[in-house]
């Protein structure tokens, strides 16, 4: 099974420290919520970040609505975007 990976765009690659992490080790799937929780232990200013109402998630290419939670797994490809302004 391939390992996924963590894909942070615009202002979210900013507080993450890179706009690509590789996916951390777990065992089984979870919830979008502990995924979070898992990622951003330590890091208070990257929890608040990923948990802003306007920002999304996208898990393997597929925009998950705000009000969904997904399972997760190790070689998801998840993606969190920041709102997006055309001009």
């Amino acid at each position: 099974m391939p390992a996924g990976k963590i894909l942070f765009f615009g202002k979210l690659a900013d507080v993450s420290g890179a706009s690509e992490w590789d996916m951390p080790a777990f065992d089984t799937p979870m919830s979008s919520d502990d995924f979070i929780a898992m990622i951003t232990s330590g890091n208070a200013n990257l929890a608040e970040a990923l948990k802003a109402p306007s920002n999304r998630l996208c898990v393997n290419q597929v925009l998950v609505p705000p009000s969904e939670t997904v399972t997760i797994s190790p070689s998801d490809e998840v993606a969190f975007m920041p709102p997006m302004s055309g001009g």
